[in-house]
């Protein structure tokens, strides 16, 4: 017996399928028109969303960089305030020109937080503020000063009766 695949009654069908396949062509061309134009507005849409996407992603790095810039500068200024206070606690003004000419991140831990402990090393490196006095001194209603002794007088005393 031959065993080629033309002699079977299976293959004879199989064969006859393909001519009638072949036979149908307009049906085939409207249905491969038909996927292709599926496949083609597909792919748009395909396109659209990742251009979509791209445009999110990019604008979602812009909003992450402007935040972490404004955390920055929030920290700086929480610093700053933090630096005011513990010159204050210990009777001294900071001037704002002098502020502006520190390295502020100096003061800052890593998280991003006020770092109290260099604040305060800081401040108490600066010394210890000298008292100034509550009322205005030497205005010239006599003798002012905190030393207790009677001032110096050019002129002696006997030498202004004999006048």
């Amino acid at each position: 017996m031959d065993a080629s695949p033309t002699n079977t009654p299976d293959a004879t069908t199989e064969m006859d399928q393909v001519a009638e396949v072949l036979t149908e062509s307009p049906q085939i061309n409207s249905e491969a028109d038909k996927w292709k134009s599926l496949s083609r507005a597909n792919e748009a849409r395909w396109k659209a969303a990742s251009a979509e996407l791209e445009a999110a992603t990019a604008k979602s790095a812009e909003l992450e960089q402007a935040m972490t810039a404004m955390q920055q500068e929030h920290a700086l200024m929480l610093a700053e305030m933090q630096l005011r206070h513990a010159a204050q606690q210990r009777g001294m003004e900071l001037a704002p020109e002098a502020v502006s000419k520190l390295n502020l991140s100096a003061f800052l831990a890593e998280e991003g937080t006020a770092d109290l402990d260099a604040i305060n090393e800081f401040v108490s490196s600066l010394g210890s503020a000298a008292k100034k006095p509550t009322f205005p001194q030497n205005v010239g209603i006599g003798p002012q000063g905190s030393n207790g002794a009677p001032p110096e007088r050019t002129v002696p005393l006997d030498a202004r009766a004999r006048r």
